[in-house]
């Protein structure tokens, strides 16, 4: 992940970046690879454009979207746990869950 201002100095990055790691024999995901507006103006330049929300990215287990302060309406960025990963944690952690209640169960019907 990396940041620029401004979109062309951004794809003169992903440009030279893609010819560095072809000299090593390496490409970049074209499936994993995009140019996103991201910022405390990306809602305002969207509103105008009508496009609605900014776009949002998932990084190292979190999806991270543009936000506001409630107090003071500043911008901040939001992260939330990637649905893949809470999904993949969730269905870890059921049998436990199961397990625990039925035998909660049969503790209390039985007393």
């Amino acid at each position: 992940m990396v940041g620029f201002e401004n979109r062309t100095d951004a794809e003169r990055f992903l440009e030279e970046f893609r010819e560095r790691l072809a000299r090593f024999g390496l490409e970049l995901n074209a499936e994993k690879t995009r140019l996103i507006r991201f910022g405390r103006f990306a809602a305002l330049n969207r509103a105008e454009r009508g496009q609605g929300k900014p776009e949002t990215f998932t990084f190292l287990g979190f999806t991270h979207h543009c936000g506001k302060r409630r107090s003071n309406g500043s911008f901040i960025v939001w992260r939330k746990t990637a649905k893949k990963r809470m999904t993949r944690s969730c269905r870890a952690s059921q049998p436990n869950f199961v397990v625990g209640c039925t035998s909660q169960l049969r503790q209390s019907g039985s007393g």
